[in-house]
């Protein structure tokens, strides 16, 4: 059973973008927290948030040559589903890993 404290601060981390902090907050959550899960948590909302920058860039250039638009409507989209789903998630006491980054972050971290 997780605490108040331990959802809200896996909360902050999954929900960073809302106050412009997508990378920022969950890298100083991993800092700071003493609970393994908690870090955990931000370790793969951290890679997520990479990804999803990376990502990002990538087909924004793309979408010059319009190739990209479509993939940078679905980053855009994934982006803002996925940290909503992690903190229902995690506000269920359930784990929750991203889809492509999460298994890669379980299995080299």
């Amino acid at each position: 059973m997780l605490t108040t404290e331990q959802k809200l601060l896996c909360s902050v981390a999954h929900l960073g973008w809302l106050v412009g902090l997508p990378i920022i907050a969950p890298l100083i959550i991993m800092l700071l927290a003493s609970n393994g899960f908690v870090k955990n948590q931000a370790q793969e909302a951290l890679a997520f948030q990479i990804g999803m920058a990376i990502l990002g860039a990538i087909f924004g250039v793309l979408s010059i040559l319009l190739i990209g638009l479509p993939f940078l409507m679905i980053i855009w989209f994934a982006g803002l589903i996925l940290p909503v789903l992690a903190t229902i998630r995690v506000c269920k006491d359930m784990d929750y890993s991203y889809p492509i980054t999460g298994s890669f972050i379980r299995k080299n971290i």
